[in-house]
């Protein structure tokens, strides 16, 4: 066969059934090839940055290796920034990119395509020959694996027509899941934590299955300690009544309480950045215990007391064996006095945080806590990156990391809506729920509504529309300075959507926004719905711990 029918087979052969692009000379063939040969799913994104972020999206809740495919040139450049937003969110996915001919030094679209992938930070890899089409299409897939960041297969054009025999590529990914039964490191942990009187345990997103999630929680049960996760963590122990929601600078004010005079923090597969951290507020002066599966993460972000190098739920149930063993109690942490705190603020939350706006808009929470009872639980939830985002990450749950997918990695606006459309692509029968500024959604997400109605994706979107780039508002608005500069026209999102085959909606008032949600609770599941949520700029709270110079 031809290189590049082998490509697409040997996509095929290593499980990809989901391949999103643009097409271009470059890579036109292997799309075709994995479509019409292989039967594989290829999504046609309008623009190339999206494709990219479609495949993390996809990457982000189907727990696999996300893939897309670009042609050379403009059409690589234009997936700099969202390979940037890979690196920086850990999402593994291969980038298949097709590569101008090495004798033609003046093609128009020749450039230096390992220096601009090697700039961004993924990884790069080149096809080195016809003959070895199988092994680097499995090293591309081991790496992006193994170093969770987007890998870049660089393919030369003049490959691809070349005849060369099938090899089907070998893929073994690792067994990476480790313990550390005895080490001087776990006899420091648990005297710490033996030692400690109000424990709490974080959980991030390396608690990735449901297996880790129940170990982790039996032993935080097992120390008494009430339980907290990451925003990246977001889903996790649910059903736990002393759980204390998101930690850091997103955190409620029981959560900021408890956490901050705990004299004891383990820390279950987070980073614990300073977002976690709550800027290093609820850190400082702790004894701190972290376990990861990766080295490079124990202490990366906070200095820690104690590393533990191993997978969080195995080395969960050593720690409780070991307290077992040793017959030490539990902290008393867990208590009806906490309990009782939680209970108050969960019933009193939606009358402290929904406040009344101008006439013609509608309050950011009032949306949330709409949204949260409209759709069913089992839903995707996707956030771009704004201010907007601090209404929802509190209010809107999910059932379990998966579930949650952000753009805020590079913190760069219009990285959620192509992301959302990827994460719908693996939601499954589940909706899936994108929340997005009015910013970001005319950068990237108007132009891929197109792929969205192609897609025939059940997909909710809620513009956040202030008529403002939001987090600059505030900042002039700080400064005492004109905010003028940073208003954006008014612009009717519903018409727009309904125009490229969407449902749209708009929604100025309570009563407007009710009729929204039952819209919702009606919507054809094949038809993407937009609703624009008018929002005053001066009324939307949170953004000042962006903008703050």
């Amino acid at each position: 066969m031809k290189v590049y029918e082998a490509i697409a087979r040997g996509l095929s052969d290593m499980g990809c059934t989901e391949l999103f692009g643009v097409l271009g000379d470059g890579c036109v063939y292997i799309i075709d090839s994995f479509r019409r040969d292989c039967n594989g799913h290829y999504v046609a994104a309008v623009h190339e940055g999206s494709a990219v972020l479609m495949a993390q999206g996809w990457a982000r809740v189907a727990g696999k290796v996300g893939v897309a495919a670009v042609t050379h040139g403009p059409g690589l450049t234009n997936t700099i920034t969202p390979l940037v937003e890979g690196v920086k969110a850990g999402t593994p996915m291969v980038l298949l990119a097709g590569d101008t001919p090495a004798i033609d030094r003046e093609h128009a679209q020749n450039v230096n395509q390992r220096g601009l992938v090697e700039a961004t930070g993924a990884g790069f890899e080149m096809l080195r020959s016809p003959e070895t089409v199988a092994e680097d299409l499995a090293r591309v897939f081991y790496r992006a694996h193994v170093e969770r960041r987007p890998i870049v297969l660089n393919i030369p054009v003049e490959f691809q027509w070349v005849e060369v025999e099938y090899q089907k590529p070998y893929l073994r990914l690792p067994e990476t899941r480790s313990v550390i039964e005895s080490s001087t490191d776990m006899d420091d942990a648990i005297g710490i934590i033996a030692s400690s009187r109000l424990p709490v345990v974080i959980a991030g997103r390396g608690v990735d299955s449901p297996e880790a999630e129940a170990a982790v929680l039996r032993f935080a049960r097992r120390i008494e300690a009430p339980v907290a996760t990451s925003l990246r963590g977001k889903g996790l122990f649910n059903d736990d009544p002393f759980n204390l929601g998101i930690s850091g600078t997103v955190a409620h004010e029981v959560a900021l309480d408890v956490i901050g005079r705990s004299d004891c923090l383990i820390v279950f597969g987070a980073s614990l950045n300073k977002y976690t951290s709550g800027e290093r507020g609820l850190t400082r002066g702790k004894r701190i215990v972290q376990i990861n599966p990766l080295p490079s993460e124990l202490g990366r972000c906070t200095p820690v007391t104690v590393g533990l190098l191993g997978d969080p739920g195995l080395t969960a149930d050593a720690m409780v064996n070991w307290l077992d063993e040793a017959e030490i109690p539990g902290s008393g942490a867990r208590n009806d006095d906490l309990l009782q705190q939680l209970k108050t603020y969960h019933e009193k939350a939606r009358t402290k945080l929904v406040h009344s706006t101008p006439a013609g808009t509608v309050d950011l929470y009032e949306v949330a806590f709409a949204v949260e009872e409209a759709l069913p639980k089992d839903r995707v939830f996707v956030t771009g990156s704004g201010r907007f985002m601090f209404a929802f990450w509190n209010v809107i749950s999910v059932p379990n990391p998966r579930s949650y997918v952000d753009g805020n990695g590079f913190s760069s606006i219009g990285i959620g809506e192509a992301t959302a459309m990827g994460a719908a692509r693996a939601a499954g029968d589940r909706p899936t729920l994108l929340v997005t500024g009015d910013g970001g959604f005319m950068l990237s997400g108007l132009s891929e509504l197109a792929t969205a109605v192609a897609e025939q994706l059940d997909l909710v979107v809620i513009v956040a529309n202030d008529g403002s780039y939001g987090a600059e508002h505030i900042a002039m608005t700080m400064h005492n300075m004109d905010p003028d500069i940073s208003l954006l026209p008014s612009r009717d999102f519903a018409r727009i959507a309904e125009a490229f085959g969407c449902k749209g909606l708009t929604v100025t008032s309570s009563d407007e926004l009710q009729a929204a949600m039952n819209a919702v609770a009606t919507r054809d599941r094949k038809r993407p719905l937009v609703i624009d949520m008018k929002i005053d700029p001066a009324s939307v709270y949170g953004g000042a711990a962006i903008a703050r110079p």
